[in-house]
């Protein structure tokens, strides 16, 4: 019997269980869907980080505070531990920016932060209060001065109480009206307002913190007026070529283990780290957060395959008179076996189909609604997933097809015409 007439009969015995067919699809589609979309907007995540981080540039370095004598490198985290690192000082920033010691850097801001409510006659809002130093927009390539100014050196270290502020917050507290010239209260103290930030999208609006909500003061204003404190979080410099990093890594290493009085490396209170390790450690998140989304959502399609094997075995048992009646007109073993074969494939490979184009349309339509949110979601598909959630749906057609269209193909003519309907 040529494979032609066998996939007819296939079609014709799928049209009659329309119901039953239907819901044995839908499980591929339900698992094929899932794959493409959490692997799509993974890739997504991906992206947006990405393109974050090398907004800055390859000739930047981060130096944040580190327990000594272990690997935990971030202020929040060492917050949550109840362990807060006091030795990174204004001294070091100082120090940084002597062109005799270090030629090659070309910009340095520190960092200190706070959240407190900012007030505008009758409008409030909490806020995230950021203290930099007046190089912050050389180096983070995501900030862009939209009105006015950013404030100067000398302004920050004279202590002066102006602020920038992001787009967000500007809206909020002034509406239409024009921000600079105004002054704002903060902890009870007014800021004239001298420049408005553009918006910042990408990972500045995600996650529940939003720069465009923050509100930018000096460095120097910020710790001795605002938090009440002598030590950084953060800084954050550029150097004028990636070529220099290594020098940069061990010569600042050198001063500010002296500037901190700290004899061996291993008892380090910092840790440099370049944008090639950001973007590394990125990598190597996505990657194993990817397989894991991916792994929970392939579960779908190994449930969705036995019940492909459980529905098929319900069809040999129920057709087992038509069975019986195609052997004894002259269809073999092969025949039976390749028709029920065929019946689990056109099940999963139009499930994967369908599930594939489902996968991308509302893997778009999430990423568009994010970005509805003022987020920059890369428009991004996950074409490998969709290329391998629909081989692996038909491998799952062929898999758990092949134990029902043998057990078929097995059954003896005569045992299977006396069975009673």
């Amino acid at each position: 019997m040529s494979l032609a007439l066998i996939f007819k009969q296939s079609v014709i015995a799928l049209r009659v269980n329309k119901l039953r067919s239907a819901f044995s699809i839908l499980g591929i589609v339900i698992g094929v869907a899932a794959v493409v979309i959490i692997l799509s907007m993974g890739q997504g995540l991906k992206r947006l980080v990405t393109d974050e981080v090398e907004a800055y540039g390859p000739n930047v370095l981060d130096i944040a505070v580190k327990i000594p004598e272990s690997d935990i490198i971030s202020t929040a985290i060492s917050s949550a531990q109840g362990i807060t690192i006091t030795t990174l000082k204004e001294r070091d920033i100082k120090d940084l920016k002597d062109k005799d010691l270090f030629p090659y850097i070309e910009a340095v801001s520190g960092q200190a932060f706070t959240q407190d409510w900012a007030v505008y006659q009758n409008e409030e809002k909490k806020i995230i209060i950021y203290g930099c130093n007046a190089d912050f927009v050389k180096i983070m390539g995501t900030a862009k001065i939209g009105k006015g100014r950013f404030f100067s050196e000398d302004e920050g270290s004279g202590l002066s109480k102006v602020a920038v502020l992001g787009d967000g917050l500007a809206e909020d507290l002034f509406g239409q009206t024009d921000p600079l010239g105004k002054k704002v209260r903060i902890k009870g103290q007014s800021f004239k307002i001298i420049g408005v930030f553009q918006p910042q999208g990408g990972l500045s609006s995600f996650g529940g913190i939003d720069m465009n909500d923050f509100i930018y003061i000096p460095l120097s204003t910020a710790l001795k007026e605002v938090l009440g404190i002598n030590y950084l979080s953060e800084i954050v410099l550029t150097v004028k070529d990636e070529s220099y990093l290594p020098q940069a890594i061990e010569e600042i290493s050198r001063m500010l283990r002296r500037n901190h009085n700290i004899k061996d490396a291993a008892k380090d209170d910092f840790q440099i780290t370049t944008m090639e390790q950001i973007l590394s450690q990125v990598n190597q998140i996505s990657t194993i957060l990817n397989l894991l989304l991916g792994f929970l959502a392939a579960i779908s399609l190994l449930v969705g395959g036995i019940g492909i094997m459980n529905i098929m075995l319900v069809s040999v048992s129920e057709r087992t008179r038509e069975i019986g009646l195609r052997k004894s007109l002259g269809a073999n073993r092969k025949d039976i076996l390749q028709q029920f074969l065929i019946e689990s494939l056109i099940i999963t490979g139009l499930g994967g189909v369908i599930g594939a184009f489902l996968g991308i349309t509302n893997s778009l339509l999430a990423a568009l609604v994010i970005r509805s949110q003022g987020i920059a979601w890369p428009l991004t598909i996950s074409w490998l997933a969709v290329l391998v959630a629909f081989i692996v749906s038909v491998s799952i057609g062929l898999i758990f097809g092949i134990y029902p269209a043998r057990k078929a193909a097995r059954l003896n003519p005569i045992v299977a015409l006396r069975k009673e309907k």
